[in-house]
């Protein structure tokens, strides 16, 4: 019998929020469908054929593209033959090359919900992390899908190549990890605090040209962007909460707002927070890319 991995949910005109069932991780992708083409906004962890899935929502041609190279957004691209991504990450996309599907396999034993656990086998629905050709996108870039045109806008912080696409005819933006309730920019290829302050008032400059953000985890009303501008020029001037905590891989971090005890929201009730390393306020920022023999 077949396994159903994932559920939809259509969010704006022939536009769908993806998921995998039973909230087996809290990875979230998007299917926009234009006249020519349909684009696919990132690819979640890479538990099920999601090439599959999206042609049971769109018999047009599927082009993807990734708002950054985290395992849990680029993992449904190894269905396809190529894919869009900043050039920042590309070198960063590359080191995640090689994952067997037998380990991507054992991972979605681990987190499927019991129901579906002992019907899964290795079939289709996984694949090898093989090299696959990328395409490089830009600051100002356009999908142009025929009758609606995505914008893409660089806002680089959580990765050094992290972007946000705006679908002008439906006025959404998809986040990515670019801003949201747990942006974490404590990883070696997180840019330093004071550019990704930068990189979100450019961000605001569009504000004005969306009503939603959809995200990679989670979604929210623009004025999340403004709590991030005024949360991170917080953490700039000194001034922010420094909340000491573990963080993504075990090790202490900041977080710029004070959090519950023992929970996620912050003190203040807003939504916006962050992670980084003290010593990654000011810099240094690498911008070029270290391309390593895999």
């Amino acid at each position: 019998m077949a396994i159903t991995y994932f559920c939809s949910e259509e969010i704006a005109e022939k536009s769908w929020m993806i998921k995998n069932v039973g909230g087996s991780t809290p990875a979230i992708c998007y299917l926009v469908e234009g006249q020519d083409y349909a684009l696919l906004i990132d690819s979640i962890i890479g538990i099920g054929n999601l090439k599959a899935y999206c042609e049971t929502l769109t018999d047009k041609p599927i082009k993807v593209v990734n708002t950054h190279a985290h395992s849990d957004h680029i993992g449904g691209n190894f269905h396809f033959d190529y894919c869009f991504l900043h050039p920042l990450d590309i070198g960063f996309f590359q080191e995640g090359v090689g994952i067997t599907k037998e380990r991507v396999f054992e991972f979605a034993q681990q987190v499927a919900p019991e129901e579906l656990r002992d019907k899964m086998v290795l079939d289709d629905n996984f694949a090898d992390w093989n090299p696959m050709k990328i395409f490089p996108v830009n600051d100002g870039d356009m999908f142009d899908l025929g009758d609606r045109q995505i914008e893409v806008v660089y806002v680089g912080g959580h990765t050094a190549g992290s972007i946000v696409l705006i679908d002008h005819k439906t006025r959404l933006a998809y986040c990515g990890d670019a801003c949201n309730s747990n942006t974490l920019l404590e990883f070696e290829n997180s840019l330093p605090i004071v550019s990704y302050l930068k990189n979100l008032l450019h961000l605001k400059e569009h504000q004005g040209e969306f009503d939603m953000m959809y995200c990679g985890h989670e979604f929210f009303g623009p004025e999340v962007l403004d709590e991030a501008i005024e949360t991170v020029a917080k953490v700039v001037a000194g001034t922010d909460d420094k909340y000491e905590k573990a963080g993504m891989m075990g090790t202490p971090v900041l977080y710029a707002a004070a959090k519950v005890d023992g929970g996620y929201a912050r003190v203040d009730g807003k939504r916006f927070n962050m992670s980084y390393l003290p010593e990654k306020v000011y810099g240094p920022e690498k911008t070029k890319q270290v391309i390593k023999l895999q």
